[in-house]
């Protein structure tokens, strides 16, 4: 299994619109992408920019980075890093967060992609990178703990009443 961690390029258009279709088809997925889903890859490439770059955020909203997993040419992943944490994010979303396409499922991708954005993690200052996943969602947390997540808690997130856990991968070594 190979695969690398890529910011988006113009080159990517198709790949993009195949990892978005493939989302349009299950709209009970998350799919990590918060850009508009007509965007062009240009427009969609300089928000990402701005975005980590903290221009034109929006109240509540913090720097953050986002990179996909692209494996043979297809983007198989999104992962975003929240440069710091606010009160919201301390509740729910943490520095980190990520998304595989449903066909690259159970494949190893967000265990993949979780360890090789942790560089970039320490490369923006962050001592310790806070992961939340809901309970039920064994997969996430399951590639959390492979890169060296250790549970602060269970309980019930006050935003939306799932059964969530908060994670903390230390990244000062």
């Amino acid at each position: 299994m190979t695969g690398q961690l890529v910011q988006l390029q113009p080159t990517h258009a198709q790949a993009l619109e195949a990892f978005l279709s493939e989302f349009d088809s299950c709209p009970e997925e998350r799919n990590g992408y918060f850009e508009p889903r007509d965007a062009s890859i240009q427009t969609v490439i300089d928000s990402l920019a701005n975005t980590a770059a903290g221009v034109g955020l929006s109240e509540g909203h913090v720097p953050a980075s986002t990179w996909f997993w692209e494996s043979q040419g297809a983007l198989e992943g999104v992962i975003n890093v929240r440069h710091r944490l606010n009160s919201h994010l301390e509740r729910v979303g943490g520095h980190i967060g990520y998304s595989v396409v449903p066909s690259c499922r159970r494949r190893g991708v967000a265990t993949r992609m979780l360890g090789a954005v942790l560089e970039p993690c320490r490369a923006l200052g962050i001592p310790r990178a806070l992961l939340t996943c809901d309970t039920s969602n064994q997969a996430s947390w399951k590639a959390v703990e492979a890169n060296g997540g250790v549970l602060e808690r269970e309980d019930v997130c006050p935003d939306d009443q799932r059964l969530s856990r908060w994670y903390w991968i230390d990244l000062r070594h």
